[in-house]
């Protein structure tokens, strides 16, 4: 694999990957229909280049790889958060606060502020959406992410695998903020609370699904 080679299709995977369905669901339910929305989808591309990146240079180099049941666990965790997520977008679409963490601007540095309606708690310093950035490491350790290493494995040498790793995390980063800023533009044009209940039920049903698949994997 020459590292032009390595390059496009690092790319190639990266968009396809955030593509999956589970990463957009996890997304969409934590788009707001006010603030940065690509702030949202880029952190999630981070939080899940982050693991993705360690455990692919890892195994590159040492033949490391995560157990099986590891990678079970995190699935588990995924549909168990995705299954969360999707029930607070039900109840968003109903018109009912739910705490959130929620980014806005002091003195234009970013803050983030665990809010409950017109109440806010804390004042953390982040560059990255907080929650987002968390949901993505989880993706990123989980078994959809096994699949990024074993191709990365296949590289002739480290630079190859460099390359290959660095336009899959920029190009999932990339489509996927792309992917939050239409969401939002969507729910602007009209139709939010619609939007937020398919967001939800297609949640809850992804995160399920995932979670009676690893437990009937870990039986």
């Amino acid at each position: 694999m020459a590292l032009a080679s390595a390059l496009v299709a690092g790319g190639i995977v990266g968009i396809r990957h955030a593509l999956e369905v589970d990463h957009l669901t996890a997304v969409t339910t934590m788009v707001e229909d006010d603030g940065q929305p690509s702030f949202v989808g880029a952190s999630w591309g981070i939080g899940h280049s982050l693991p993705i990146v360690v455990v692919g240079l890892l195994f590159v180099a040492l033949g490391v790889r995560l157990p099986a049941s590891v990678t079970h666990f995190f699935e588990l965790t995924v549909g168990a958060v995705l299954v969360v997520l999707g029930v607070r977008m039900l109840f968003r679409a109903a018109g009912v606060s739910v705490p959130t963490l929620r980014d806005h601007d002091h003195d234009e540095r970013r803050h983030n502020h665990l809010s409950f309606g017109d109440v806010a708690l804390g004042t953390k310093h982040t560059h990255v959406h907080d929650e987002s950035f968390a949901v993505g490491v989880l993706h990123g350790f989980a078994g959809s992410g096994g699949l990024v290493v074993v191709m990365v494995s296949a590289a002739p040498g480290m630079g190859q695998a460099i390359a290959f790793l660095a336009a899959f995390c920029l190009l999932t980063v990339a489509t996927m903020a792309t992917v939050s800023v239409l969401w939002q533009r969507s729910m602007a044009i009209g139709g939010t609370r619609l939007l937020r209940a398919t967001a939800g039920v297609v949640g809850i049903a992804a995160g399920g699904l995932l979670v009676v698949e690893q437990l009937g994997a870990l039986g």
